[in-house]
């Protein structure tokens, strides 16, 4: 029940605060209006040749696991590292 109230305030609270919006014709300036629509571009166009084969996403893959790899190895060495030095003092790592 709560839940609905506040989703129902929230709704209330929307709507009085874009009540005072302008109409979206009006914030355009006329020579904006007056524009041909542009023309879109197919996305291959911007892209790197690299790119569009998945060669560059293999590479920058392996890299990424070989990172994982050395930060788990990384990872492994500090678990098993003894830092009690026998005198209740910890060493400093």
């Amino acid at each position: 029940m709560r839940v609905t109230l506040i989703f129902l305030a929230a709704c209330i609270g929307i709507s009085a605060c874009s009540r005072d919006l302008p109409e979206i014709d009006d914030t355009i300036s006329k020579t904006a209006q007056d524009q041909p629509i542009p023309k879109l571009l197919q996305i291959d166009s911007f892209l790197e040749p690299g790119i569009t084969d998945g060669s560059a996403i293999e590479e920058d893959t392996e890299a990424l696991e070989a990172r994982v790899e050395a930060l788990k190895r990384k990872a492994a060495a500090l678990r098993n590292r003894d830092i009690y030095d026998g005198q209740d003092n910890l060493r400093d790592l």
